[in-house]
């Protein structure tokens, strides 16, 4: 195939093979040619009026002909190289990254704050494509939900093959792919916990989590903790402690809710013993609000303990330190398996399904049968979609071992922190729990100008706390990458020193 027929059908693509596409813009085709053709590129305006052919608003999907005649145009000038990269640009975005801002700006609801530094259209690996032709190393593995990387052909394939099967089916219904997972799902979890009731988000399951313990115990209690995160979704916004969250929907002075202090547990079992709580939820490593805190092993050991004595449940929230995340010895898939305890009731998701939308609430017999039919229901919860793709992901993470490679770079980062903060003064405390990693700078300016640095370099980084820099990359990140993130951290950090000096 010829470069003018090429370039064509990047810009009108064929929709039985590409439904989801729309036109080219000639905002878009003009942003890539820039791009490729390093400013040497014509007014691709100015050849269609040439053209005879005008364009009235550069957003507007271009016309069969008028991408003839840019194709042409661009022909003309380009080397096939340059053409082929042109080629793959338009392909992974027919939209430029000025309108797919623009439209967000104009129809989201602000309930966070969007993120357009970059425009992410490919990934591979750990490394992302923005929409400019520029590569990123992910540093945030969208909150530890791409564990597996940015993209992975087996979830394409399966959910391709199911798509064109049977794509959805209630939570109630028997289906086949959810009962694929249940067959082939062994060794991850504790054998005690091992009934399921699948949801949607973190969130959601956290809200489910709380009205099963609460059928349990016959109790509305709850005793969450101080630097707690578990969700936005109503419950699980009540039982996370920063009161920005809860002020605002009235979930600020609720009486089921004790907020204690991390690592203590005397003030869990007064709650207890005085009646008012018998509902314990926590994260074993705080994360989002903390700045990456393990919990210590005592205080655990205890909150199970305190649990026992008093037919109480432990809700552990392992969303995101789940899945190998926070490993520290082979096999070791969950938080609750490094302290050596089994949770009543576990919160699983994130990278469930390799970055596909699945999570679930998972509990031992005796808690599941308090819940009966019509106490919950869910029209999406472990559709055949989440189940292929929670199936696949699984199988992966165990097929390519990977809390053996948590643990090889964990050890590698965490040398290579040390090592700099020997360098950099303006390194302080350092958390490391697997890869799951947290190290403070003096300042939250500081925090910002880091992240906007290390983007220079080539590193993609957008979680913080406060003065903690939060790292949570892909579980697939290998040792030739965390080389190349401690080189690119070293060149930041060197940035950041001279942006004190100046400053």
């Amino acid at each position: 195939m010829g470069p003018v027929k090429s370039l064509y059908q990047s810009m009108i693509p064929n929709l039985e093979e590409h439904p989801e596409r729309l036109n080219a813009t000639l905002e878009r085709v003009q942003e890539v040619a820039n791009i490729i053709l390093e400013g040497k590129a014509p007014n691709l305006r100015q050849v269609l009026k040439d053209a005879k052919n005008p364009f009235q608003h550069p957003r507007e999907p271009l016309r069969p002909k008028q991408a003839i005649i840019i194709a042409n145009s661009l022909a003309q000038l380009a080397t096939w190289s340059q053409i082929q990269n042109m080629i793959q640009l338009i392909n992974y975005s027919e939209i430029s990254k000025a309108e797919a801002i623009d439209l967000h700006e104009t129809y989201k609801i602000p309930v966070s704050k969007l993120e357009k530094d970059i425009v992410p259209i490919k990934g591979e690996g750990c490394w992302i494509l923005d929409i400019e032709g520029k590569t990123y190393l992910d540093m945030d593995s969208n909150y530890s939900a791409t564990n597996l990387g940015m993209s992975n052909e087996d979830i394409a394939k399966g959910l391709y093959n199911q798509a064109c099967q049977l794509i959805s089916m209630k939570e109630d219904r028997v289906h086949i792919p959810r009962s694929r997972f249940l067959k082939s799902f062994k060794g991850m979890l504790p054998e005690e916990i091992a009934y399921f009731y699948w949801q949607n988000s973190g969130g959601e399951a956290v809200d489910k989590s709380l009205k099963i313990a609460k059928a349990y115990t016959g109790q509305t209690g709850v005793v969450a903790f101080k630097g707690g995160f578990h969700g936005r979704t109503h419950g699980a916004i009540a039982v996370t402690y920063n009161i920005k969250y809860r002020e605002p929907f009235g979930l600020d002075s609720l009486d089921w809710v004790h907020f204690a202090d991390y690592n203590d547990a005397s003030t869990v079992e007064e709650l207890f013993v005085s009646g008012k709580s018998k509902i314990v939820i926590l994260e074993l490593v705080q994360g989002e609000e903390a700045g990456i805190r393990p919990a210590h092993p005592d205080f655990v050991k205890k909150l199970r303990q305190i649990c026992d004595r008093y037919d109480g449940v432990l809700i552990c929230d392992e969303v995101q330190t789940g899945f190998g995340r926070v490993a520290e010895k082979e096999g070791q898939w969950f938080a609750c398996q490094n302290y050596d305890i089994v949770p009543d009731i576990i919160i699983i998701g994130k990278s469930f399904g390799g970055g596909y939308p699945v999570t679930a609430v998972v509990t031992n017999e005796k808690i599941s049968q308090a819940m009966i039919p019509g106490y919950d229901g869910s029209t999406f919860g472990g559709n055949p979609m989440a189940m292929v793709s929670a199936m696949i992901a699984t199988r992966q993470m165990q097929n390519l071992n990977l809390t053996k490679n948590v643990i090889d770079r964990s050890s590698q980062i965490k040398e290579g922190l040390y090592k700099l903060r020997e360098k950099y003064s303006l390194i302080g405390d350092i958390r490391i729990k697997g890869l799951f990693i947290g190290f403070d700078l003096p300042s939250v300016e500081h925090t910002w100008k880091f992240q906007q640095l290390l983007a220079r370099h080539s590193i993609k980084s957008s979680l913080t706390t406060d003065k903690t820099i939060r790292f949570l990359p892909p579980l697939v990140i290998s040792k030739e990458d965390i080389d190349f993130l401690l080189n690119k951290i070293d060149l930041a950090l060197d940035d950041l020193e001279k942006y004190d000096q100046d400053n």
